[in-house]
């Protein structure tokens, strides 16, 4: 109990000597994502016309376009509350657990992320995620039957995904670094952390299964993603050369745009 009691006091150590600026940047950024998704959802319910939200809003599965791709995953369903509000919650719940362990706790025992990571991955998250979370619904429609979607929940699983990715980038960091490492006992170490972090969420979002309104293979997508999209933009970061930053570049572009896409010829 000593050894938890000094960690965390450590930490919240730590925690003081984070600029302030920090924490009112985080403050703002919680509060404009959240008033964002109040106040479209205002919009739809009372100001939009609902031809134009059915039109370029509402993800219409056999007519999509580009702009319900990307603004059907800041809609909610507007006959059900509970919809945007759990999504909220969550989202917020998520961007905290994000903050805590990337700006507090990993970086207090020594593991930081590159300058400006965070905002990068967040830029390409809201901005042009939607549109490959839309690209998955629009495909796996086609097997569930699902005629219209919307909903933050993709972009709130990819938030988890990078939640994860972070837990795993510490873990195999500690791993690799050790000085009495053995190279069998290693990858079997990296595996099954591997294996034990994505099974119990993968078979989470699978028992959605049951509930035939939720789009499954989104928040798989939206999972995958965020594991995928941090990972790819951190090499870019920490490229030492010229052509590693771009075959990282090229690789995160093919990330996106690929399930944008790939339902036009699937």
């Amino acid at each position: 109990m000593a050894s938890v009691g000094g960690n965390l006091a450590f930490i919240l150590g730590y925690a003081k000597t984070v600029p302030r600026s920090e924490y009112v940047y985080f403050f703002g950024f919680v509060v404009g994502i959240a008033a964002l998704l109040v106040f479209f959802q205002h919009s739809i319910l009372y100001i939009i016309p609902a031809g134009f939200t059915l039109d370029y809003i509402y993800l219409n599965m056999t007519t999509p376009n580009p702009s319900s791709m990307l603004l059907s995953n800041y809609m909610h369903n507007p006959f059900d509350p509970t919809h945007i509000a759990n999504n909220l919650l969550t989202t917020i719940s998520l961007l905290v657990a994000v903050f805590l362990a990337g700006t507090i706790v990993l970086p207090a025992i020594g593991y930081r992320m590159p300058p400006k990571f965070f905002l990068a991955t967040y830029l390409v998250f809201f901005l042009l995620l939607p549109f490959a979370i839309s690209g998955i619904s629009i495909w796996s429609a086609r097997i569930m039957g699902i005629a219209w979607a919307s909903g933050f929940s993709g972009i709130s699983y990819a938030l988890f995904g990078l939640l994860v990715f972070l837990m795993l980038g510490w873990a195999y960091t500690t791993i690799l670094e050790s000085p009495n490492r053995d190279t069998y006992r290693l990858a079997f170490a990296l595996l099954s952390m591997t294996f034990l972090s994505l099974i119990p969420v993968i078979a989470f979002i699978l028992l959605d299964l049951r509930t035939k309104n939720i789009n499954v293979y989104a928040h798989l997508g939206g999972f995958a993603l965020g594991l995928l999209v941090p990972s790819l933009i951190a090499v870019g970061m920490t490229a030492e050369t010229k052509g590693e930053r771009v075959a990282a570049a090229v690789m995160l572009g093919l990330t996106i745009l690929l399930p944008s896409v790939g339902w036009i010829v699937v």
